[in-house]
């Protein structure tokens, strides 16, 4: 496990030569079980894999990975002197990166098992052969396995490799494989024990139907029962982006992005995302994208849809908090490196394509299902620190989430390296007024067919809700001591996610332009509300570009942002069953629905004062945007050069990068 952030994620320490009471060979070592690992836990195995059967495999590199780890941590921290000196890709492989000579060791290994060379370079290397040859270069028994409908290959055995180039292998990916499931189980907690879920209930020709009024507290439901002795209010239908930006201190700011790059990680790529974002601000009086604003980087071998969904939302969001930074939409393949958000990352850092860089995407749990990559994961999140990059990610709509009755979180948000973004649901009063936010954690309940009741008592059921918790791999980072209260870190203290939060409540969420499939299978444009931390994700990236904008390249943001950890909204909770609850209602597919937000508990999720593992830190103020405006000079590369040497797109308004953070 991780003790702190200069602590490598796979340590194999030491000269790749093999030491003369070294085994022949050595284990390949990961933070924690893998989806590979969990597949054949839970398998049934069937027989040995047929051995002449073709795979794919892919040997990651660690090049100096203790130097990595340092360096990263040195140049993120405000108090140390070298905070701000960030590394172009080139100086960042040529300082960190394997040399010529171990990925040269590392091939000749691999080309005398049979093994055929697909690629080599500072990344890893890519081969290809028989399951036989596999088994003689990584010392394993093969096996196919199900587990219920799935089939699949697997290695057996613990990964090894000769101790020659022990010290040089970060991780083996690719020797199992097959149907495997896209995410793991997961117990949704009832809001209370032996508790079922409703069915909707259809709604009444007279249904009464949103007046979609334009704040928060604007519209009294008159003709809907009371709830917690008290009238509910029509929540709005989506807010515009103006508004979030108003009630965030945006506006104030006079900010917009401009000369900022905001990457977005993508799993596919949604033709029409450009499209849509366009015609939406077009009638929403909102800035579309100017030439050369927009750029997709697509990997050959990725795939494509017509629905924008997901990744039009995170466009959108971003562009709705930095009207004027570039968008950098990069969709990966798997047919190089196996997975495609790694693919997609790795893009990003290696060309360095981006500021900052929001994913919207969960690739595995922690512990015991992680990404078979997460060692490379940690490598590539380093990197981005040291080349100046800021990573966020959703840390997930699935609450405290359970696997196999174990308190679990959502993985890349929990790496250490990465902000973890939680969800809130805002109140946004009249002149786009900041009325406070709540943890978003929903229950929810129907309007009853004869209209007089609710259909099952106030709160009702649990819906959607933040992803956060406690890592039980990664130790807890420098830069959440003294902030993050033991109650949530635990003994010994771990790394706690999410670090902050934004507007998620799909309910209360931003009004957002896609084009999708209605139920007929039809292909259209439709406006709704966007919702779940993968909102929350890119509007916070795209506040974290207008910081970018007046202070430079912010690189791994955590320490900066904890440093100024009162300087976020305070959250609040909001008890079910008191006269001053919380409760809105909505329309949804024609029946009327009562929401109840901040239902934590429910949702396996813990709450107290100030940093929470529901929503971290808080959301963004103008307070905390003002603060990253430029200092007298200290430590830190110019912003001019970083521009020049950083291979930053366009221009960054300010001349210095403050380099006493919290002085």
């Amino acid at each position: 496990m991780l003790g702190c952030l200069i602590t490598t994620v796979v340590s194999l320490p030491g000269a790749s030569a093999a030491r003369a009471d070294q085994p022949d060979r050595l284990p390949v070592e990961h933070p924690t079980d893998t989806v590979a690992d969990q597949m054949v836990r839970e398998g049934i195995r069937i027989g040995p894999t047929d051995p002449a059967t073709q795979l794919t495999a892919r040997v990651f590199l660690k090049g100096d990975a203790n130097g990595l780890a340092g360096y990263a941590r040195a140049i993120s921290d405000p108090a140390d002197p070298r905070y701000g000196h960030f590394l172009t890709p080139a100086q960042t492989r040529g300082r960190f990166g394997p040399t010529q000579q171990r990925i040269d060791a590392v091939t000749t290994w691999l080309r005398g098992t049979g093994l055929s060379i697909d690629l080599a370079g500072s990344r890893g290397v890519v081969v290809h052969g028989t399951v036989a040859q596999a088994a003689s270069a990584f010392g394993t028994r093969f096996a196919n396995y199900t587990s219920g409908e799935r089939q699949f290959r697997a290695a057996v055995d613990p990964i090894t490799v000769p101790a020659a180039v022990a010290a040089d292998v970060l991780a083996v990916t690719g020797l199992t494989a097959g149907d495997k499931p896209t995410k793991p189980p997961a117990d949704d907690p009832p809001p209370e024990p032996g508790a079922q879920a409703p069915e909707k209930v259809a709604g009444r020709a007279d249904t009464p139907s949103s007046p979609c009024p334009a704040y928060f507290g604007d519209t009294p439901a008159t003709t809907l029962p009371p709830a917690y002795g008290h009238p509910v209010q029509w929540a709005p239908c989506g807010y515009t982006p103006k508004q979030v930006r108003d009630a965030y201190g945006i506006t104030g700011t006079g900010l917009t992005g401009k000369g900022v790059t905001i990457g977005i990680v993508g799993s596919t790529y949604a033709v029409n995302a450009l499209a849509d974002a366009n015609r939406f601000a077009a009638e929403h009086g909102e800035p579309p994208f100017a030439p050369g604003q927009f750029a997709a980087y697509v990997a050959p071998g990725a795939g494509t849809s017509e629905a924008s969904g997901e990744f039009g939302m995170d466009i959108q969001a971003a562009h709705a908090m930095a009207p004027e930074a570039n968008i950098a939409y990069v969709v990966g393949s798997a047919a190089t490196w196996g997975d495609r958000v790694l693919d997609g990352i790795g893009t990003i850092v290696e060309q360095r394509l981006a500021d900052v860089v929001s994913g919207s995407i969960t690739v595995g749990r922690t512990p015991g299902w992680a990404p078979d990559a997460i060692a490379a994961y940690e490598r590539l999140f380093q990197e981005a620190a040291v080349e100046g990059i800021t990573v966020t990610f959703a840390s997930g709509d699935s609450g405290g989430g359970l696997v196999d009755g174990a308190r679990s979180v959502e993985y890349p948000a929990s790496s250490p390296w990465v902000t973890g973004v939680g969800g809130t649901t805002l109140a946004i009063g009249p002149r786009n007024r900041y009325q406070g936010e709540v943890v978003w954690a929903t229950d929810s309940t129907d309007l009853a067919a004869d209209g007089t009741r609710w259909e099952y008592e106030p709160p009702g059921y649990q819906g959607g809700a933040t992803g956060g918790g406690t890592s039980t791999v990664f130790g807890q980072p420098f830069y959440q001591h003294d902030v993050v209260p033991a109650t949530f870190a635990g003994t010994p203290p771990m790394r706690t996610v999410p670090d902050v939060s934004a507007l998620a409540d799909p309910d209360l969420g931003l009004l957002i332009g896609t084009t999708g499939y209605d139920l007929s299978g039809t292909l259209g444009y439709t406006e709704d509300n966007g919702g779940g931390t993968s909102l929350a994700s890119p509007l916070f990236a795209g506040i974290e570009a207008l910081l970018v904008q007046v202070h430079g390249p912010l690189g791994f943001a955590n320490p900066a942002l904890y440093a100024r950890h009162h300087m976020f909204h305070g959250i609040h909770d909001n008890p079910a069953g008191t006269p001053n609850t919380i409760a809105f209602a909505v329309s949804r597919r024609g029946a009327v629905t009562l929401v109840t937000p901040g239902q934590y508990a429910n949702a396996n999720l813990e709450f107290a004062p100030g940093y929470t593992t529901a929503t971290g830190l808080g959301s963004p103020t103008r307070e905390l945007i003002d603060s990253f405006r430029p200092r007298p000079w200290r430590y830190g590369i110019s912003v001019s050069q970083c521009v020049e040497s950083c291979g930053r797109v366009g221009t960054v308004s300010g001349s210095l990068i403050d380099g006493g953070v919290g002085q």
